[in-house]
């Protein structure tokens, strides 16, 4: 496989050992998104369509305002997207209003039954699938997927990245589990039998060294262990979080 967007950024977050290089390309992917929404992205029709009908999760609106790169951007996204959520809700309840549920309120109609408690149910459906929108979320997942397509195959075809692989530090839970997915639907026979074997192995080991590493951190407040050395214990806590979550940024 030739170097592609793909093939660059995961060679790249393999060269030097953390708790989990999918971590890595996942922070990188996001960080790209949030500077093209609020840069080029604000003067394309197709992607102001994107960002006012789904917006953004709680995750990454944070992100955007964090960057302070340029607030008037977001206002503008925030602005547009709430335009255009407010006339949707405010169509769907008129829709389950009538002069019954005007007097005694809205949920009524949710108990009434018929026509008006159908367009009730409408509305907390929309309610609830816009809270798991996000354009970045949408782009990340299939990203995520691509990044773990390039990884089984570069295991097999790349031998100086499937030593970087083998002799890393496993990856927090929730990649792990995309990998052994990405394992199941990219590989087949003695190759998937061998990429698992390797991958569950290194997660095992791994998940042992930051369990031993979190215990003699806990073991360092007992004062008989005052004067001995820390080891790589000092901020075990921040990164067995990492481990088990897949939350990055943590102070150490």
């Amino acid at each position: 496989m030739k170097e592609t967007i793909y093939t660059i950024p995961v060679n790249e977050a393999f060269e030097t050992p953390c708790e989990c290089p999918m971590c890595k390309l996942e922070n990188r992917f996001e960080n790209d998104r949030v500077n093209y929404y609020l840069g080029p992205s604000l003067m394309e029709p197709d992607n102001r369509i994107e960002t006012n009908e789904s917006g953004f999760c709680a995750k990454h609106f944070a992100m955007m305002y964090d960057t302070r790169a340029n607030r008037l951007g977001l206002g503008l996204i925030i602005h547009t997207h709430m335009q255009e959520q407010n006339a949707k809700i405010e169509k769907l309840a008129k829709s389950a209003e009538t002069e019954t549920t005007a007097k005694k309120g809205f949920f009524a109609s949710l108990k009434g039954g018929g026509d008006n408690a159908k367009a009730a149910e409408n509305l907390l459906k929309y309610v609830e699938e816009q809270q798991k929108e996000c354009c970045i979320c949408r782009d990340l997942v299939k990203t995520m997927e691509r990044y773990c397509e390039v990884i089984t195959y570069m295991y097999f075809a790349e031998k100086d990245f499937r030593t970087r692989f083998d002799e890393g530090l496993g990856f927090c839970m929730p990649h792990f589990a995309m990998l052994v997915e990405a394992a199941k639907k990219n590989l087949s026979g003695s190759r998937q039998e061998e990429f698992l074997g390797k991958l569950v192995k290194m997660q095992i080991a791994n998940l042992r060294r930051i369990e031993n590493e979190v215990e003699w951190f806990t073991k360092k407040f007992d004062y008989r262990n005052k004067d001995a050395d820390w080891g790589n214990s000092r901020d075990a806590v921040s990164r067995s979080i990492e481990k088990l979550t897949g939350i990055t940024g943590l102070e150490k």
